[in-house]
């Protein structure tokens, strides 16, 4: 294609032309291995979702977990136990009191 011819207005409808074509193949084309992959996997007895390691196909799913202790001195303060502890679990523990005291 000689786009020398073109003028400017020709170039930039071209250009969003282009931008929407290429939108459209890429979806085409992800489709295309989506159901490539799923076809291979399915052969072998699995699902792309195990094959990724996915747990959950909703984005953002993540399981709640319920605090196990909170703070003697604000109880509005908790920790699941799991992760960092917080400061005032540190200060619990400096203090000579174990988790089972916080426990709730």
């Amino acid at each position: 294609m000689d786009l020398s011819n073109l003028d400017y207005q020709q170039l930039v409808e071209l250009r969003a032309q282009v931008d929407v074509e290429l939108v459209r193949r890429k979806e085409q084309e992800k489709a295309r291995i989506l159901s490539q992959l799923q076809s291979a996997a399915a052969a072998s007895g699995f699902t792309v979702a195990e094959l990724l390691g996915e747990v959950s196909s909703k984005k953002g799913s993540k399981k709640t977990v319920k605090a196990q202790y909170a703070n003697p001195a604000d109880p509005s303060q908790t920790w699941t136990g799991r992760g960092r502890k917080p400061q005032w679990v540190h200060d619990v523990l400096a203090s000579g009191k174990s988790l089972d005291n916080i426990r709730i």
